[in-house]
């Protein structure tokens, strides 16, 4: 006798909850090696959003206009203890405050000990006009521990954010059998995105969030994708992933209208009005409008979209749009790529690999989308490459060169999503072994990538690879967090060995998409390829 309906339920439920739990030990447990494994300052930008931080929780939301001292850039003012930073925190990057020399690093050994006072010191943060809503949300261990201590929790927090929506969209690859998509979300979850969720900036999240935010809608505007999906759930994640994206950095509202632009041009015909005709999909519209406008008016009333001359603006003499043009793709474009996948480093060969196997098992499989969906995929990567080449152009009379390849991420993910979401009948080894493969290269390239950062915080920029050497060292050891980051590879390994079994040892999936119409014959979640590109 066959097993009760409700039975077969509770064993789905428990099953995607297990996955969803070895997914989110994964990627959390990848990017606490980071949080534990940088001194302070260690990643980019840090120390900038380290002060926002503390004034946000603090409750100065929005400190006077200030000056940054180091390249005189625009920003807010915050009294910090000065507990919280090293008097020198900069050594790591900067020998000096000098604009006329190449970046530098040094090993964080040069770093002094922030003294041990909580006497206030004024500084000036140039993120300091950016959003309060993230600094909230991770900082609050530094209202009560401005120190080291302090960081490392917040670094922890903002760690298990980004690894909650990265785990979230995984599962949703695995729960509706979508190998090529769980191997795309690895992509995507690249050493540089491990990094960001790191430590206390909103690139990471604003990555991770707007990588569930693209599965969502993809699978809202193609129902048939994901026909074991609770449309409702899916709009509730969209939700919360589009409320991210929107408020936690400026670019925000691009990043979203992008994600909804690219799904709408993908819906099934009659969808989108279906959807709209939906309660839950017209409160979900309009609570991202609502919050989409309030980061908006936030941006233009705190000043964050003004930015005035610094030390380190650029004025070519040939300033031409075809001269600049020609500069940013000799000199800029490789080094963005470079940057989105090993931060703060010149890429080795290992992580360089695995982009280009990532993309020579990508763009091949990309030929069998329908036309519809690969125009969608090429143009917005167009778009989020060309956003980035506009933006170089236009603040290099202020900012200098100021774009990095972490920027155009949330676009990227896309792309990957666009490319690998509709793929559900691929052939039962290829399944199988397509994204273990995968993960056996992001989990090479993320231990890799870690390794040669700490080698670089620890030793300096030309030693010998050697994360367990060094003038410095992480205060809980280097040895444990090696440890953690390879248990952090090995539940992502097994995260896809759990996920791509043989079919028969699967749950069944539970049921149609709710509003979805397959075609006579066919089952919801297990479409034909040949149906999807119709």
């Amino acid at each position: 006798m066959s097993r009760t309906p409700r039975v077969r339920i509770s064993e789905r439920l428990a099953w995607s909850r297990r996955v969803w739990l070895l997914a989110f030990a994964a990627f959390g447990l990848l990017a606490a090696a980071w949080s534990l494994a940088m001194p302070v300052d260690g990643t980019t930008d840090e120390r900038q959003h380290l002060e926002r931080a503390y004034g946000a929780v603090s409750g100065h939301l929005l400190g006077p206009q200030g000056v940054d001292p180091l390249v005189h850039r625009p920003g807010a003012a915050f009294q910090v203890p000065k507990s919280l930073l090293p008097p020198n925190a900069l050594c790591v990057y900067f020998p000096n405050y000098r604009q006329d020399r190449s970046w530098v690093a040094n090993p964080a050994s040069c770093q002094r000990p922030a003294p041990a006072t909580h006497a206030k010191v004024r500084v000036v943060s140039w993120v300091g006009r950016y959003n309060p809503l993230y600094y909230l949300a991770v900082g609050a261990p530094l209202r009560f521990s401005p120190d080291l201590t302090g960081i490392i929790l917040s670094r922890l927090l903002a760690a298990t954010l980004s690894a909650a929506f990265a785990a979230t969209a995984a599962a949703i690859a695995v729960r509706t059998r979508r190998p090529l998509l769980l191997a795309a979300i690895l992509t995507v979850m690249t050493p540089t995105t491990v990094a960001l969720s790191s430590t206390v900036n909103p690139n990471g999240v604003e990555i991770t969030a707007a990588t569930l935010l693209w599965v969502c809608l993809v699978d809202l505007a193609r129902p048939r994708l994901s026909g074991a999906t609770n449309q409702r759930l899916l709009l509730g994640l969209a939700a919360v992933a589009g409320a991210v994206v929107l408020t936690v950095r400026a670019m925000g509202p691009f990043w979203f209208a992008l994600a909804v632009a690219g799904a709408a041009a993908i819906a099934e015909p009659g969808r989108l009005r279906e959807l709209l005709r939906r309660p839950a999909a017209r409160l979900t519209a309009g609570a991202w409008v609502v919050v989409g406008a309030l980061a908006v008016a936030w941006n233009v009333v705190s000043g964050n979209n003004k930015v005035t001359h610094t030390l380190i603006a650029v004025h070519p003499a040939d300033r031409s749009v075809v001269t600049l043009l020609r500069v940013i793709a000799v000199e800029r474009v490789g080094g963005w790529f470079t940057e989105a996948f090993a931060l703060d480093i010149q890429a080795s060969w290992v992580p360089l690999l695995w982009a280009a196997l990532s993309a020579a098992v990508l763009i091949p499989l990309a030929l069998l989308r329908a036309r519809r969906v690969v125009l969608t995929a090429l143009a917005v990567a167009a778009v989020s490459l060309g956003i980035t080449v506009v933006l170089e152009i236009r603040f290099l009379g202020t900012l200098g060169w100021s774009q990095y390849g972490r920027y155009f991420l949330p676009g990227l993910a896309g792309v990957a999503v666009l490319l690998a979401a509709p793929f559900d009948d691929l052939p039962a080894a290829l399944a199988r072994r397509l994204p273990r493969l995968f993960a056996l290269g992001a989990a090479a390239a993320q231990l890799w990538v870690l390794m040669v950062e700490m080698t670089r915080v620890q030793s300096g920029p030309v030693a010998p690879l050697n994360p367990l050497a060094g003038s410095w060292h992480p205060a809980v050891g280097s040895p444990a967090v090696l440890l953690v980051a390879a248990l952090g590879a090995a539940a992502l390994i097994a995260l896809v060995w759990t996920a791509t079994p043989a079919q028969a040892s699967l749950p069944s999936p539970a049921g149609p998409y709710h509003g979805a119409k397959p075609q006579p014959g066919v089952e919801a979640g297990n479409t034909p390829l040949r149906h999807l590109m119709a």
